[in-house]
């Protein structure tokens, strides 16, 4: 997928979290979009407890339990890709979660990668 293509499908999208990763991916951070789906209902369990832990710890986070609802209500294929912008010299890492053929974003979420404020929604 193109960097382009990428900041378009998030600029569809409302939300503090897809404002933040698309500026991310305009500033030029890293990004990745892997091969293969996932089902679904594996990621809602495992991204819950991450969400839990984010929480716990005070690790600050940008959309987080929106994006776990989002998941748990996706209608479709029960499949995504999973894609990433950012790295360990960003200050947010994003979680991309799209439609298996890549046409749309269905749930993003960001994790500080400074692990200090106490966590938000």
């Amino acid at each position: 997928m193109e960097r382009d293509t990428l900041v378009t499908l998030l600029g569809a999208e409302a939300g503090d979290v897809y404002v933040a990763c698309r500026d991310a991916l305009r500033a030029g951070c890293d990004f990745q979009i892997f091969d293969g789906t996932v089902p679904i209902g594996n990621l809602v369990t495992i991204y819950r407890r991450r969400e839990r832990h984010t929480r716990t710890r005070g690790i600050r986070t940008l959309g987080f339990v929106q994006a776990v609802n989002r998941l748990a209500s996706a209608e479709g294929p029960g499949e995504v890709l999973l894609g990433q912008v950012g790295g360990t010299e960003t200050a947010w890492f994003f979680q991309l979660f799209l439609t298996p053929e890549g046409s749309r974003v269905v749930a993003c979420l960001g994790v500080d990668q400074a692990r200090g404020e106490a966590a938000r929604p």
